[in-house]
């Protein structure tokens, strides 16, 4: 696939996730097998001012790459002058533009995906970015629209193409929509039909099939997955080989979650310290464990775990049936039934 000047290998990208997308998180999915990754999304106010905090969101290493740094704003003069900084202290391999994100307080600002209620703005921040970001390919990330009522993103698209971006990923929902109902992959194949660069289809991907069933019912370039990597990196591995052999893998042991949620935990060690990095990695945990034999009990004892060698121990104790969690799980039940 191709993206500008950019050639991407085969396989799945990435999706660009607030709050979960840091460094510990890439390097897994890039060791998984994703084929591209991002960044969270930073905050273009936050560039041009310096602040310390979006400079450490913004970090990255060769072994993540290739990356796409992600910005969000709605001042073009803005979105240009970060967009410039970006290519001169980081050199991502691309720079996206966040024009889907649904949270409130990012759209209150009128960042996100409010700003494709005012497609005049959309267009001047995309040529913005692109004037501010050179030879360094720009793309953009969008919802359907604002509503189910207004959908715009064939004429984004197509304003996206004439402001010089080089592909569109589009979250095939609109954000009124949140993440509630089915995706409607069939905007990604009238988005595919209205233009000519590179269509990135994200929405309800939980399977390696799913990749294979939107590529061919939406003709989409390329295919983006979020939700279904979040505390599932080997979702990554499983669509690869399926991609190349047509087989499936087995879903992974409980032992291998266990593994991989350790591992996790010692890349958030390692980036962000022993305190900071076990209070961050407390989000990741819920989704490791989900479906465990009581899960339920054994959660709060993760998340009372100050330290990544708590972490670790509560783990190690959890796999040697150290924790009395079955017992809570029997206590639990006799008294539902009381």
């Amino acid at each position: 696939m191709n993206i500008g000047n950019l050639i991407v290998k085969d396989g799945v990208l990435l999706a660009p996730l607030a709050g979960v997308s840091n460094r510990p998180f890439r390097v897994l999915s890039i060791k998984a097998g994703a084929a591209f990754t991002y960044t969270e999304m930073i905050s273009s106010e936050g560039i041009i001012r310096n602040q310390d905090r979006t400079k450490e969101m913004m970090g990255f290493k060769p072994d993540e790459q290739p990356i796409g740094i992600q910005l969000f704003g709605s001042d073009p003069k803005v979105m240009e002058q970060a967009a410039a900084i970006t290519v001169k202290e980081f050199n991502p391999d691309l720079i996206d533009i966040n024009f889907g994100c649904p949270v409130k307080k990012v759209v209150s600002k009128n960042g996100g995906s409010a700003i494709l209620r005012d497609l005049a703005l959309t267009e001047d921040i995309i040529k913005g970015t692109v004037a501010g970001a050179g030879d360094t390919p720009v793309t953009i990330k969008i919802r359907t629209g604002w509503d189910e009522a207004n959908p715009v993103f064939e004429k984004v698209g197509e304003i996206a193409q004439r402001a010089g971006a080089k592909a569109v990923s589009l979250h095939a929902r609109s954000r009124a929509k949140g993440f509630s109902g089915n995706a409607d992959w069939n905007s990604i194949k009238k988005l595919k039909q209205a233009v000519d660069i590179t269509v990135i289809g994200n929405g309800d991907i939980k399977t390696p099939q799913d990749v294979i069933r939107m590529k061919e019912e939406t003709g989409c370039d390329g295919v983006m997955i979020g939700r279904a990597a979040m505390g599932n990196p080997f979702i990554f591995q499983q669509i690869n080989h399926y991609l190349k052999t047509g087989d499936l893998l087995e879903n992974p042991s409980m032992r291998e979650k266990i593994e991989m949620a350790r591992l996790h935990a010692q890349l958030m060690k390692e980036q962000f310290g022993e305190e900071r990095g076990a209070k961050m990695m407390r989000r990741y945990l819920g989704w490791y464990i989900k479906g465990f034999r009581g899960a339920s009990e054994l959660r709060p004892i993760l998340f009372g775990a100050n330290t990544i060698q708590d972490i670790d121990s509560v783990f190690e104790d959890y796999l040697n049936n150290k924790l009395d969690i079955l017992a809570h799980e029997k206590n639990n039940i006799d008294k539902k039934i009381n």
